[in-house]
């Protein structure tokens, strides 16, 4: 394929491959809605990327469309391409041909931590001169984006497993990390949520290997679908990769343990007990893969968070500000919990919501998972291009939540939280704008809103 058009290219998953098109050398072209700073390093690149959506987009010359998740089937350049005869296949379905021209193709999936995970597979390869190629959903410092053109025999990538396609894509090694109730707007039930990871496992190379969370008793349950050689981690000595001596509220340090013996200690900028167990994942399959433990722990010392994982986007005197992508209960639980481990003062939670089908679906997990939070904002929900529908939404939730367990529950239009939260923020606070729609988009303003304040001692 030589002319690819990416219909919503500058999402995070199809801004990679499409940098992966060019720098193989591929035509590439393609349209978002919301052009940003990924549509910005792709035309830098040599890419046409057009702002909106418009049949005029697609040419009879084009080889390939690809349509990322959120296009409807009514897009006005999907159908050009289908009256053209163009195929036009998923994002989902291009990850799973690039993988499947690799020899050694890595797999990164589950609920939580896989772009944290993935990244760190792919900065441990690189610092151990194995030049892979990387497609993460997260961008990377290292790599400066969230894709790496490295060997093309070598590929690590993050399998977003949201539209239920991963179940058909085939890798050498995989890791797996946990897997939890979410995506019910396309699976319908756990049971076929749990079904579909299971065939997922199934299809993993029979001279390869599967790592996965031993902690995790959906992933223990399915783990014997697997031909791989199957490896376990966890917090337990008894699993094959555990550890020992574990703290992680202002940075990670650990001492690995393998088959119950210490390998080593391991140390880490990053923070939180989650991400203790993505450098435990991560290590687990690079070693398993014959790369010494010194080099890998180097190089997990040297390892800089993915844009938008605890991310610090400003300190004014002892405020700070950080952006972290967690959009799910568990991810929120497990931020703010980090963010408790690591402040002097209090916790400000600002969330916007991601779906209203994930909001509507998890609405009771949600009343509880704030906790922890001294302050809590809420604001409106970012549709990612969904319906409205019925049922339950955040301003539900934010009725329903216990107040009690806050010094200030809230709900406010986002534009309105910079100046708020100005008003009241303290010495030693620590802000968390959370969500993985566009509520980053205050995160720079509420820094400056502090800053022209004087706050921050």
């Amino acid at each position: 394929m030589t002319k690819i058009h990416f219909i919503g290219i500058g999402g995070i998953g199809m801004s990679a491959l499409a940098e992966i098109c060019l720098a193989r050398g591929g035509e590439v072209t393609g349209s978002d809605l919301r052009p940003n700073n990924l549509t910005e390093k792709l035309m830098r690149k040599g890419a046409d990327i057009s702002s909106g959506h418009d049949r005029l987009n697609i040419s009879v010359d084009m080889d390939l469309v690809i349509r990322s998740f959120c296009i409807r089937d009514d897009n006005p350049e999907l159908k050009r391409a289908r009256e053209l005869d163009i195929p036009v296949i998923s994002r989902s379905e291009m990850l799973k041909e690039v993988l499947g021209e690799a020899r050694v193709s890595i797999g990164v999936t589950g609920t939580h931590g896989k772009t944290t995970t993935s990244a760190l597979v792919a900065h441990i390869m690189e610092c151990c001169g194995m030049d892979p190629t990387a497609i993460i959903g997260g961008e990377v410092d290292s790599f400066n984006g969230n894709a790496k053109k490295g060997r093309d025999d070598l590929i690590v990538s993050e399998i977003d497993e949201s539209d239920g396609f991963f179940r058909d894509i085939r890798v050498s090694h995989a890791i797996v990390t946990n897997i939890e109730r979410e995506h019910m707007e396309n699976y319908g039930s756990m049971e076929h949520l749990v079904k579909a990871y299971g065939q997922f496992i199934s299809h993993i190379r029979s001279d390869g290997i599967l790592v996965f969370n031993g902690e995790d008793r959906l992933l223990r349950n399915i783990s014997s679908k697997a031909r791989a050689r199957r490896i376990d981690f966890g917090f337990r000595d008894s699993f094959r990769y555990s550890c020992r001596n574990t703290t992680f509220d202002r940075s990670i340090k650990f001492d690995l343990l393998k088959n119950g013996r210490s390998s080593g200690t391991v140390a880490s900028s990053l923070m939180g007990r989650y991400n203790v167990t993505n450098i435990l994942s991560a290590m687990a399959l690079c070693m398993e893969m014959g790369l010494e433990f010194e080099r890998s722990a180097e190089a997990v010392k040297s390892f800089k968070n993915v844009k938008r994982r605890f991310d610090l986007i400003g300190k004014i005197g002892s405020i700070e500000v950080f952006e972290d992508y967690a959009h799910h209960p568990t991810e929120l639980r497990s931020v703010i919990e980090a963010a408790r481990g690591y402040g002097r003062g209090r916790v400000i939670t600002i969330f916007q919501p991601h779906r209203f089908s994930r909001t509507r679906d998890l609405a009771e997990d949600f009343l509880y998972c704030f906790h922890g939070s001294d302050i809590l904002i809420l604001t409106d929900i970012y549709s990612a291009d969904e319906d409205p529908g019925e049922g339950i939404g955040i301003r539900d939730i934010y009725e329903r939540i216990d107040s009690a367990r806050f010094k200030l529950v809230d709900f406010m239009r986002k534009e309105e939280i910079p100046g708020f939260l100005t008003g009241i923020v303290q010495e030693k606070d620590t802000i968390l704008v959370l969500g993985a729609g566009d509520i980053g988009d205050i995160s720079r303003p509420l820094v400056e809103e502090i800053q022209k304040s004087g706050k921050g001692g």
